[in-house]
Parts: structure tokens; C-alpha cells; sequence
């Protein structure tokens, strides 16, 4: 995940569950599992059983398996909250972000819109268009220029070509693909469509 770098508290966690679902685990396999170097992985386990929240259980020189404690549970579950915590924060901060351009988009007179990018931008703003009702906004459908999806529905709603849209009744096209934000808005423009009526959602 691009904005949740692995933290000491988040391999904690990551630790503490596989450790509980996989007792008989490896320390090759634990540092995968925390993206964490092997030379650091007894450095974590140590730690843990120093505090109470694991127990090592020798079954030869070379066996060992692991076995998380009743403090080590609880440990876990703080951990796991906290993070779901922090994770609905952000969702929440970007949930505010997309309503706020979405209100910018309706005060320009632009209401019944059309959606160029099928991709997890729009799907976010449906949903977030949808969780507010009075935003204003009305998505009609959604445009893209992959063969596969045209035709299909993402959402409920239908994924069309760009040389529907004539047929189709709107206000504005908003560019939701930030990657190839400059290729949609030249594809538009090449195809008469009026520049004041495409929209680039995340701005110039």
C-alpha cells in the first residue's frame, strides 16, 4: 500500500497474526510476511516474547514453532483497531476530497455528467455520489477506451465508447484517469468536443 509504509507497530501486528493462524512457521516465511530482512526477524521475535505476547516451543535444535499468548491476542487486537482506525480516517479524508470537487463540478452547471475512465477513480466518486444524494450530480454513464469493458456495467452503470457519446444526453466529461489524463483530454478534442465541457478531475 503506497501511503501505509510498513511501521514497527504495523509488522508487530502483521507478526502477531501469522503467528497465530501458522504456529509451526518459519522465520523465512515470517519475513516475507512483514517485509522485513531475515537478519531482523529473530531481532522482532525476541522482542515480542520479552513482552509477554509469544512463547517459543522448541521441538528440536532446528524446530521451533511459535505460539502467540493471551497478552499477544489482546496485543493484536489493540493493533488491529488502531490501524482500522486509521484506515477509515483516510478513507474519510478522501471521501471529502472527491465530494468537494464534486460540489465545484456541479457549481459550473455541470449536473448530468459521463465519466471517461472505468477504473477505481469513478468508482469512487459513484460512491461517494451515491452516499450524498443532494451532491447534485447525476452520472448518466461511463466512458473508456478499453474493448473489454465497453459494454459491460461497472456499478450499475453503463461502460460506452467514445463515439456514443453524441447519443447520449450530458452536460460535461469528467476525465477521472490521472495517468492518461492528457490522452483523454487530446482524444476529446480531436473528436470536436467542446474543451469548456471536458472536465479533468484532478485539475490542471
Amino acid at each position: 500500500m503506497r501511503f501505509f509504509s510498513p511501521t514497527s507497530d504495523l509488522k508487530e501486528l502483521l507478526l502477531l497474526q501469522h503467528i497465530e493462524d501458522n504456529s509451526e512457521t518459519s522465520q523465512h516465511i515470517i519475513a516475507k510476511v512483514i517485509n522485513a530482512a531475515a537478519s531482523m526477524v529473530n531481532f522482532y521475535i525476541n522482542r515480542l516474547e520479552k513482552k509477554g505476547y509469544l512463547k517459543r516451543d522448541y521441538q528440536s535444535a532446528k524446530i521451533v514453532h511459535y505460539n502467540i499468548t493471551h497478552e499477544g491476542i489482546k496485543r493484536k487486537n489493540y493493533l488491529a483497531f488502531s490501524y482500522l482506525r486509521e484506515l477509515i480516517d483516510v478513507y474519510r479524508l478522501a471521501k471529502e476530497n472527491v465530494l468537494k470537487s464534486v460540489e465545484s463540478i456541479v457549481a459550473k452547471g455541470y449536473r448530468n455528467v459521463l465519466l471517461y475512465g472505468a477504473g477505481e477513480v469513478a468508482e469512487t466518486i459513484i460512491e461517494v455520489v451515491r452516499d450524498n444524494k443532494d451532491s447534485g450530480l447525476n452520472i448518466v454513464a461511463i466512458v473508456d477506451d478499453d474493448k473489454a469493458k465497453i459494454g459491460t456495467e461497472m456499478l450499475g452503470y453503463k461502460v460506452v465508447s467514445i463515439n456514443n457519446i453524441s447519443g447520449i444526453n450530458h452536460d460535461a466529461i469528467i476525465i477521472t484517469s490521472y495517468t492518461y489524463e492528457e490522452d483523454i483530454s487530446k482524444k476529446l478534442m480531436e473528436a470536436g468536443y467542446p474543451r469548456d465541457r471536458a472536465v479533468r478531475f484532478f485539475g490542471r
